[in-house]
């Protein structure tokens, strides 16, 4: 995907046909410990500096959770998926998609490409960073033809043209007796399209870890951590020209991606759970940690208004999200 590419100390730039670009992060030695390291240690593996335990509680409880794990950190390889796209949320069916103030004030909502759960940031409190992880599911077909579901959390895209996002892909291909079935990583900077990240593996059952932290309205650092095989990655884009980010709601999603300018068939997934559902912002000199406790839930549905997908918020960290039936 790269057209041009870099070397500063180790770390990568890459140029993509998006416009996008993206610098990867030297690898942490064996042995090094986030917790002890320089805030110049840090920069230099991409990690962001520790938040003060006593002035920022909420945020250092969040970075604890994040890098504390032990990890195998990895360089990631990037190839650009020309057909298919994830972005903002879409109304159900013909209704009208419920303005920003209104959907903050809604228990429940409907849409045509999310299930899952957005947290509305308060006015002047944009989110700085959003983070969750989930179990991937396994996908099954529900007859002949192809069936996607995308796992992810992210920033935006209710109520703003972008949405900056990262997950996995859990796509399955029903042939006669052939069944092929692929799952990996990805993120996405809407309106670009898709990105999967190629030697991040993953399967059905593993525990995947995001942190997504925005450093300013262009740019944003994403973390991934694969909790089934220790291996983590971490990266920055710079959005193409055009594209900021705005701050205004933070998301806990499964989706129904475009493929080839379509919304696509959803996969049956049965049951995807979200936990440590955690978004921080900060605004007026303070900054502070959501949970759900406050979001909206979201149904996918289908032609004729019926449920595709029904979230639960079982508690102010845990949400989960069940497959009904498919499209």
């Amino acid at each position: 995907m790269a057209t041009k590419r870099e070397r500063d100390r180790g770390s990568a730039v890459i140029r993509t046909s998006k416009g996008f670009s993206v610098r990867t992060y030297q690898p942490t030695p064996e042995g090094f410990d986030p917790r002890t390291a320089t805030d110049r240690q840090l920069l230099q593996h991409g990690l962001p500096r520790r938040p003060h335990a006593v002035r920022q509680p909420e945020w250092r409880a969040a970075w604890d959770k994040a890098f504390t794990r032990p990890t195998t950190w990895i360089v990631p390889t990037f190839e650009e998926i020309k057909d298919r796209k994830h972005g903002p949320i879409r109304p159900a069916g013909r209704k009208k998609l419920p303005t920003r103030s209104q959907a903050a004030a809604l228990a429940n909502a409907t849409s045509g490409n999310w299930s899952g759960a957005a947290d509305f940031s308060a006015r002047g409190k944009p989110y700085k960073w959003v983070a969750g992880q989930w179990t991937v599911p396994n996908p099954h077909a529900s007859g002949a033809g192809s069936y996607y579901a995308s796992e992810w959390v992210g920033i935006d895209g209710w109520g703003s043209s972008d949405v900056l996002q990262a997950g996995t892909e859990t796509q399955i291909t029903q042939v006669l007796w052939f069944t092929i079935t692929s799952v990996y990583t990805w993120w996405e900077w809407f309106p670009a399209g898709e990105v999967a990240i190629t030697n991040l593996p993953v399967s059905p059952g593993d525990v995947m870890y995001c942190l997504i932290c925005v450093n300013s309205t262009t740019s944003a650092t994403v973390y991934f951590s694969n909790q089934a095989t220790g291996v983590s990655t971490n990266f920055t884009i710079t959005a193409p020209s055009g594209t900021t980010l705005v701050g205004n709601v933070a998301e806990w999603v499964v989706e129904r991606p475009t493929v080839g300018g379509n919304v696509a068939a959803l996969t049956d997934y049965d049951v995807v759970y979200f936990d440590e559902c955690l978004a921080g912002w900060s605004g007026g000199g303070a900054m502070g940690v959501d949970d759900l406790t406050s979001a909206t839930s979201i149904t996918m549905t289908g032609s004729g208004g019926a449920a595709l997908s029904v979230p639960t918020i079982e508690n102010s960290h845990l949400l989960k999200l069940t497959w009904k039936k498919s499209s």
